[in-house]
């Protein structure tokens, strides 16, 4: 699973910022996995990380992000943060993305 790589990169962007995961939110654009299943992945690889920020890890907020769809059957373009949402304007199920989940970090106040 990628989510190992992902908390890496987190884990590592947070240390060469000297940024603590109680400073941050994620948020997540994208993918094919559950998102429940994918972000019990991702802070449980953040803790293994940072194992000294283990409550800050577990507190820390990761939101789903909107990103673009197309509907496979009518092709109207839409944005949501579901993955595989239901098309607005046809109603039919859509599938999900074939890209992996991108993280991006995001200050939740200023830094000094």
């Amino acid at each position: 699973m990628h989510e190992a790589g992902l908390a890496r990169g987190v884990a590592r962007g947070l240390r060469e910022r000297g940024l603590s995961p109680a400073q941050v939110r994620l948020a997540v654009r994208g993918g094919h996995h559950d998102p429940r299943e994918f972000e019990a992945e991702l802070r449980a690889h953040l803790t293994a990380e940072m194992p000294g920020d283990a409550a800050a890890v577990a507190s820390m907020e990761i939101r789903r992000a909107v990103f673009g769809h197309l509907c496979p059957r009518c092709g109207v373009e839409f944005e949501t943060e579901r993955v595989a949402p239901v098309c607005p304007a046809c109603g039919v199920d859509t599938v999900a993305e074939i890209t992996d989940e991108i993280v991006e970090i995001e200050l939740l106040a200023a830094v000094r």
